[in-house]
């Protein structure tokens, strides 16, 4: 099947580099990506990063999972920003 994606341009650069220094082509390294992500068991992620976000009270992490996530996504690309 064939997908299309768009990638940030730093994304892209890095995926084709390190690719080229496995000797396999862009489209391969990004199913190696695909299939070692999908096949993983645990959840991947830096959990300290998550619980750093939030300050306080105690929380309901279920209730409150995709603004958690969201910030902690937002946190890490920023810091590839700069």
């Amino acid at each position: 099947m064939r997908t299309v994606i768009t990638l940030p341009d730093h994304l892209h650069a890095e995926a084709k580099q390190r690719a080229a220094q496995q000797g396999i082509s862009f489209a391969e390294f990004a199913r190696r990506l695909f299939d070692r992500e999908l096949s993983t068991a645990d959840p991947q992620g830096d959990l300290d990063a998550i619980r750093a976000i939030v300050h306080g009270e105690p929380f309901d992490m279920a209730a409150d999972c995709n603004a958690i996530v969201a910030e902690a996504v937002a946190a890490q690309h920023r810091q590839h920003l700069d």
